[in-house]
């Protein structure tokens, strides 16, 4: 035997069929906010990728082979001869570049699996009262 408060009772009212319509379409949309987030984090996270294999790498060959006495950290008067200055700066300002595709995507990866977990909560939060419509309906 199930007992019941009055509260209990009177939060389990029934939703109209509107309702539930209205919810169902608050869902769909969640998913879509949440597929374009996800896409758009494996977007910045490919990007990043992509620029790293074919822009920074190379960078830091071709550097390696033409100043095979330098550093990366520079340093002394040899760091502001010819065409040394630049390459380090160049170098240099790359890695925040990809740090921020990188850290950009997944943060946008988590927030779109995060929305479609709510989703996904909200359409079984909806379930009993679809199923109470349906049984009423048969």
């Amino acid at each position: 035997m199930c007992y019941m408060s009055e509260q209990t009772k009177s939060d389990l009212t029934r939703r109209s069929p509107a309702e539930i319509q209205a919810t169902v379409g608050s869902v769909k949309k969640r998913l879509v906010i949440g597929t374009l987030f996800a896409v758009i984090g494996y977007l910045l996270v490919g990007s990043a990728l992509f620029f790293e294999f074919t822009q920074f790498h190379p960078l830091l060959d071709s550097y390696f082979s033409t100043y095979a006495e330098h550093s990366l950290a520079g340093g002394g008067p040899e760091r502001t001869a010819g065409g040394l200055k630049d390459t380090l700066a160049t170098i240099h300002s790359w890695p925040s570049t990809l740090l921020w595709l990188k850290l950009g995507g997944v943060a946008h990866i988590l927030f779109g699996i995060f929305l479609a977990l709510a989703a996904i909560v909200r359409a079984l939060a909806l379930m009993p009262h679809r199923l109470a419509y349906e049984m009423t309906q048969a």
